[in-house]
């Protein structure tokens, strides 16, 4: 579910989806009305180029407007009951673009699969769209349009990400030991209002769940609990030693203090090696056995400079792998050995 606070906000959702569509797909748009159904078509007319002033088609069912596609806006508010045969089908697999308001009139001839879309009027006169794809290839739109956060909190950096689909819009990466707590929100409004996305807007979240800094660990896990509960946001965890590895051959390593780390191998974003806890001596005889992985994580203190600029594009990659977690309520962080680890971490 998507919210939008005003009429421009809208229809710069649909002029992004107007980017991203291709030759005969179609959408239906639901809504009562004054819904916002052509405010979201005008959208869509302006990412597929239309030059045109777009307005319901009330009155002559259909207006077709010249652009990258052709995009043909249909209304079908006035067929209700109709057994004519009107011809649309043809239009459907003409290489345009179809879009359909009030579809519910004409559902036994428009495709099986398409974008399904209801336009909801909320109290304060904003508006939230949910968005239905049936078939590969409106699956694949919508994911173009999927807007993910990812976060990390869980040892020496604050990581935040926003993507939509697999473009990168923001992110940030600073090195705030034990300060997570104080900016992780803070930061997280910045890029929002940044990029003017809201909560809402978000349809999944990427946080680490451990090992690690045993209160940094739990401020994004408790940002991304909240968040499903006032959301339908999807959430995924990531382990902390895979972030730093990404899909490469690596050793990740987090420090654990007293002289200990977490170590995990990994080569291609599998654990080839169970994350452990171990001391520094130990790490020696594991680091010969895998002379060509890198050193990530926190390699300055096993003597080695690590390069970890792309930990929120690591955990963003990784999450494609996961499985969205069915009840975020019961999340709890990762730990090794927990006894140990608890006392070790700061």
């Amino acid at each position: 579910m998507m919210k939008f606070e005003n009429e421009a906000a809208m229809i710069a959702f649909g002029k992004k989806l107007g980017q991203a569509l291709q030759p005969n797909m179609i959408i239906t748009l639901n809504g009562e009305l004054g819904a916002g159904k052509t405010t979201l078509t005008k959208g869509i007319g302006a990412g597929l180029g239309v030059k045109r002033v777009i307005n319901s088609p009330t009155f002559t069912i259909l207006k077709s407007y010249e652009g990258r596609l052709t995009l043909n806006h249909f209304d079908a508010y006035r067929l209700e009951g109709q057994d004519d045969d009107l011809g649309f089908e043809e239009i459907f697999d003409d290489g345009g673009v179809c879009v359909i308001e009030w579809p519910e009139f004409i559902s036994d001839i428009i495709p099986k699969e398409h974008l399904d879309i209801t336009i909801y009027k909320n109290e304060d006169n904003t508006r939230s769209l949910e968005l239905k794809p049936t078939g590969k290839k409106y699956e694949d739109l919508v994911n173009a349009m999927k807007m993910t956060l990812v976060m990390d909190t869980s040892n020496q950096y604050l990581g935040i990400g926003l993507y939509r689909g697999d473009e990168k819009l923001e992110a940030i990466l600073v090195n705030e030991s034990k300060r997570q707590s104080e900016y992780a929100i803070p930061k997280l409004q910045e890029i929002l209002e940044h990029q003017n996305v809201s909560l809402m807007d978000i349809d999944e979240m990427v946080i680490t769940k451990g090992p690690g800094s045993y209160t940094g660990v739990r401020v994004a896990m408790t940002i991304a609990k909240t968040l499903a509960v006032i959301a339908p946001v999807k959430i995924k965890v990531v382990s902390s030693l895979a972030a730093y590895a990404g899909n490469s051959k690596a050793i990740s390593i987090i420090d654990a203090r007293s002289h200990k780390l977490f170590v995990g191998v990994f080569d291609q974003g599998k654990n080839i090696v169970e994350d452990q806890l171990m001391s520094i001596d130990e790490f020696d005889h594991l680091r010969k056995r895998y002379p060509d992985y890198k050193i990530v994580g926190d390699g300055e203190l096993v003597g080695v400079e690590s390069d970890n600029s792309q930990l929120v594009d690591n955990i963003f990659a990784l999450s494609k792998k996961e499985e969205p977690v069915e009840q975020p309520d019961l999340l709890v962080p990762q730990y090794i050995k927990e006894v140990e680890a608890k006392k070790a971490c700061y």
